[in-house]
């Protein structure tokens, strides 16, 4: 267990439900720590930027380019910072157990390779909110001449005041299954340098509210986790896509 509080998810949890367009994608209307979406059928997800089916983790390519954040068949997070992948599953004793490795399915996959990060400005110590913290990431990507794209990757680089997790758990092995939320654990990682990767997912319509699907690991951990809520605090830096020379 990473060094973290921990405790099982509520049964009841109102305003934490997913859709079928996005999996725990934070929502912009809402305070990050009310944003759980629940969904069903993730298998059959058309988001864009994301895999359209169940993805075997081994037919990745484990370069050092490769960037990913995604959800385990079954339930659980996976996460690929530099090609080094993590996934952290709950076990039936209620425990977290964290594999390292390109190991078992991707219900669904967020992938992109990036050859090198810039640091894009220090994220405001004021952002509460996930539509905050889009604003600004899309800014600073046009701001940077990066291209559109349906899903941005980027990092937070840093220590964060304060994040509060979860990792998600389903009643079967079906990648079908929707989540229950009470065999669901959550919790806020503590104080120390984490991993912070994210994608910005851009809607379909030019008006429509901007997302985001973040996770964390802490550095010296092997523990992966869905990032609810943040608050950044000062020395928080955002580090986006290098333009190729």
């Amino acid at each position: 267990m990473p060094a973290t509080s921990h405790r099982h998810l509520p049964g009841v949890l109102p305003g934490f439900q997913r859709t079928s367009l996005g999996f725990l994608l934070l929502a912009l209307t809402l305070p990050l720590a009310a944003q759980h979406q629940r969904a069903g059928g993730l298998a059959r997800l058309r988001q864009p930027g994301s895999s359209r089916a169940a993805v075997a983790l081994d037919t990745l390519t484990a370069r050092p380019t490769l960037y990913a954040v995604g959800v385990a068949e079954g339930g659980g997070e996976i996460m690929v910072v530099a090609g080094q992948a993590h996934t952290t599953r709950l076990r039936p004793d209620g425990a977290t157990e964290t594999t390292a490795g390109f190991q078992g399915r991707a219900a669904w996959l967020l992938q992109s390779r990036v050859r090198q990060w810039r640091d894009a400005g220090s994220v405001p110590a004021t952002i509460t909110s996930p539509a905050q913290l889009a604003e600004f990431i899309h800014a600073a990507a046009i701001r940077a001449g990066l291209p559109s794209r349906p899903s941005q990757p980027f990092r937070l680089l840093g220590e964060p005041l304060a994040v509060w997790w979860h990792v998600a758990a389903y009643p079967t092995a079906g990648p079908a299954d929707a989540a229950a939320p009470e065999l669901g654990v959550h919790g806020r990682f503590a104080p120390g340098p984490l991993d912070l990767l994210g994608f910005m997912l851009l809607p379909a319509q030019r008006r429509a509210a901007k997302r985001l699907h973040l996770h964390g690991r802490p550095a010296a951990q092997p523990f992966v986790a869905h990032v609810d809520s943040l608050r950044p605090g000062p020395g928080l830096r955002l580090l986006l896509p290098a333009l190729p020379h």
